[in-house]
């Protein structure tokens, strides 16, 4: 497998962060000479798990976390989203007049896989999407989905 790129950084809990991370995100890929077509699935799940992450309840001044890790220029792309909140996301099901809760349908459908695993120090959880090009799909059908982490 080639060489990991990758960058962290942290967030405020604002409705802002979401455009400001699919800007982070567009300029980190564009750096690593991703492909068009995977970062523009790649804004997409990582819009919705911020966006996610944001509206979680949690106790004053926490901050939303974020990992983007990349191997061979996009074809595989790990997107970590963390928040201090309780609780594990499950998908929902919205009804036609519902105005959210599509937001873990649209990662489930768009990313290779994905997932949420506890945080290290106990607070919160850490939610995780894989984006891969075709390509790498077929070539990773024979990989453990989590081999990114």
């Amino acid at each position: 497998m080639g060489e990991l790129c990758e960058v962290n950084f942290r967030l405020v809990r604002s409705r802002s962060s979401v455009p400001r991370t699919r800007a982070l995100l567009r300029a980190k890929l564009g750096e690593w000479r991703a492909g068009q077509e995977v970062v523009e699935t790649a804004e997409l799940v990582l819009s919705e798990l911020v966006t996610n992450a944001v509206h979680v309840v949690v106790p004053g001044g926490r901050m939303v976390g974020v990992r983007i890790a990349c191997r061979e220029r996009g074809a595989w792309l790990r997107l970590e989203v963390s928040d201090a909140g309780d609780g594990r996301p499950q998908v929902r099901w919205p009804g036609e007049l519902e105005t959210g809760g599509r937001g873990l349908l649209i990662v489930d459908a768009l990313a290779f896989c994905w997932g949420v695993k506890e945080r290290p120090a106990g607070i919160g959880k850490t939610i995780w999407a894989e984006v891969v090009t075709p390509a790498a799909a077929s070539a990773r059908a024979t990989v453990h989905p989590s081999v990114m982490s």
